[in-house]
């Protein structure tokens, strides 16, 4: 098995990479939804959410309302230390979710995709090693106009989201391989199917070495 870290700033293409990688074979780790299953109705986060954001955050049915903590995390007046709370409490479930979902692959020779958002936010917090940082850019106007269009948010909100994110600088020292998120889909489709070829190879290699 190799491990292969996927990043990217907001709306930049990092989910359409992930989801190609996974047509190709790949077993991808969506933090997104482990980070959702973690503060949903029963979840391990829901509680010390509530907890230090306040019952307003709930969504009534056991969960936590992530457009109310989105709202305080992202726009209230202490949103960069609420950030940091909030991470604080969600991060080591989700990397607990992450580890568990990834061992019926730790002794074959397959791809397996950790797509992490906040890769590069996160550091050495992480618990992980990657054999590969894969990370997917694309220009802040074409990620603002997708914000917009696609996910129905306000420009000041999403350049507010970008702000709130490292820089493209620290993601692109980050990567090992580099996808530009802003080209034709039917090109970045190619490229990355390319890639996927020679992780294959890799974690064959490796699956034969141990």
């Amino acid at each position: 098995m190799i491990r292969v870290g996927l990043t990217g700033g907001i709306a930049a293409g990092k989910s359409t990479v992930a989801a190609r990688l996974a047509q190709d074979g790949a077993r991808v780790i969506d933090y997104d939804r482990l980070s959702h299953e973690v503060i949903a109705p029963g979840g391990p986060g829901v509680r010390p959410v509530l907890e230090r954001f306040g019952l307003g955050c709930g969504d009534g049915h056991g969960g936590v309302d992530r457009s109310a903590l989105a709202a305080r995390v992202f726009g209230g007046p202490t949103a960069d230390q609420d950030r940091r709370d909030l991470d604080d409490i969600i991060h080591p479930l989700v990397y607990d979710l992450a580890a568990k979902a990834e061992q019926p692959w730790l002794d074959g020779s397959e791809v397996v995709v950790h797509e992490v958002p906040l890769l590069t936010e996160v550091g050495s917090t992480i618990p992980f090693h990657f054999d590969r940082v894969l990370v997917v850019e694309a220009p802040s106007q074409v990620r603002i106009a997708r914000m917009v269009n696609q996910r129905h948010m306000t420009p000041s909100q999403a350049v507010e989201r970008i702000g709130s994110q490292s820089s493209s600088s620290s993601r692109r020292a980050q990567a090992d391989l580099l996808v530009d998120g802003s080209q034709p889909i039917e090109q970045m489709f190619e490229f990355v199917d390319r890639i996927y070829k020679e992780l294959q190879v890799l974690a064959q290699e490796s699956s034969h070495s141990d």
